[in-house]
């Protein structure tokens, strides 16, 4: 009988964003440190940090350096040696495109009733940020989903209709309500939120401490006290 607590990990980020997928990293080094005292649930919501972008993409290098100047290279050596550290190879100069993300929110939402929303999530992120894909080519994106299981009929058909869109509206102007602003963003059990792509011993702490929490409210219940009031 497998008597491990649940814990459930809500992250909100978004497929092209590096911290996102740094934090998501660090997750599941805590996630794996934790495994034997506790099983975890993740699920990934919906996040645009630039909604404007249109759906053709713009070329990555002039996108940046319209947000940040011609130095924005500088701005992500940071960022690249943070995911170095958890084995990832982030190269932003030459990453072909700015993406908008819309679409992919929505084949995580198809995913995440499938079962398989971890796996896509990985997969798109990787393709993005590690194989450096242009994810505006719909044949890139069947191809990334194809060892799903989906046929090109299946990935062509929702990234050219508005299936799943409303669903992912309405969970990006909630969190948007809940005053999140920035990802990515954790929430564990609806009771800690934690913002940012902190260390795996933050992630790990937090689950620890749910863990026990947890074990405790298991063994607690109805006593016959000492005055005979609950008998």
């Amino acid at each position: 009988m497998n008597t491990k607590p649940i814990i459930r990990v809500d992250v909100v980020s978004d497929i092209v964003c590096p911290w996102c997928y740094i934090g998501k990293r660090r997750l599941e080094k805590a996630i794996e440190d934790t495994q034997s005292s506790c099983n975890l649930q993740v699920i990934y919501h919906p996040f645009q940090l630039d909604p404007s972008v249109p759906t053709e993409g713009i070329p990555f290098s002039t996108h940046m350096e319209n947000r940040f100047g011609p130095n924005y290279a500088q701005k992500f050596h940071q960022v690249e040696q943070a995911a170095s550290s958890v084995d990832l190879d982030f190269d932003f100069e030459n990453l072909p495109k700015a993406i908008n993300t819309f679409a992919f929110h929505r084949i995580l939402t198809v995913s995440l009733h499938e079962g398989i929303q971890a796996e896509v999530k990985e997969a798109l992120m990787k393709a993005y940020f590690v194989d450096r894909v242009d994810l505006t080519e719909q044949s890139a994106v069947v191809a990334v989903m194809a060892p799903f299981g989906w046929s090109a009929e299946k990935t062509l058909g929702i990234l050219n209709s508005d299936e799943a869109s409303d669903e992912v509206k309405e969970e990006m102007h909630y969190f948007r309500q809940q005053g999140i602003s920035g990802v990515p963003f954790f929430i564990f059990d609806k009771k800690y939120a934690v913002s940012g792509a902190q260390p795996s011993a933050v992630f790990k702490e937090i689950f620890e401490k749910l863990a026990e929490e947890k074990q405790v409210a298991a063994i607690s219940g109805d006593v016959c006290d000492i005055d005979g009031e609950n008998c």
